[in-house]
């Protein structure tokens, strides 16, 4: 009687240790997938900046070696600091540089070319991605705040 449940007890050990091994080879066999997953890499780095569609366009007014002239117009969004990519509309919105805004004298900004593929002329458009807005400051935001609130109270006022 004796040996059957020593028996038992054995097999149920060796069980519970199959069971933690192979959890932990499961763990393990994840982090290994995990950790080989295809990210950034230095041959993704020089791929194409993804601006969005909805990106600023701005026609080129004057072009020198290192810089690029341009009429910012009504956009008041525009700083100095911020990153431009001038494209070729005429090659499918080709890259050609990329630029970072300069000075602003109120009526034209100059962008200081970083780097370029080839150089910057006339014929080509800056692309300027406006910055992100914070959630609080979306007029989006505040429009659903108050239809919200709107609903909610006429609701409360027609239950009654």
């Amino acid at each position: 009687m004796r040996a059957r449940r020593n028996d038992f007890v054995f097999c149920r050990a060796r069980a519970l240790r199959a069971s933690v091994l192979r959890s932990v080879v499961a763990c393990t066999a994840a982090l290994v997938v995990g950790a080989c997953h295809n990210g950034a890499s230095p041959a993704n780095e020089l791929a194409l900046p993804r601006v969005p569609r909805d990106a600023a366009r701005f026609e080129i007014d004057l072009a020198d070696d290192s810089t690029a002239t341009f009429r910012p117009a009504e956009s008041r969004w525009l700083r100095t600091g911020m990153y431009a990519y001038a494209v070729d509309p005429n090659n499918r919105d080709a890259l050609v540089a990329r630029l970072r805004l300069q000075t602003d004298d109120g009526i034209r900004m100059t962008a200081l070319v970083t780097s370029q593929v080839k150089r910057v002329n006339t014929s080509h458009v800056l692309l300027i991605p406006r910055p992100n807005v914070p959630w609080y400051r979306a007029p989006r935001f505040w429009f659903g705040a108050l239809t919200g609130g709107f609903v909610g109270a006429s609701a409360a006022i027609l239950r009654r």
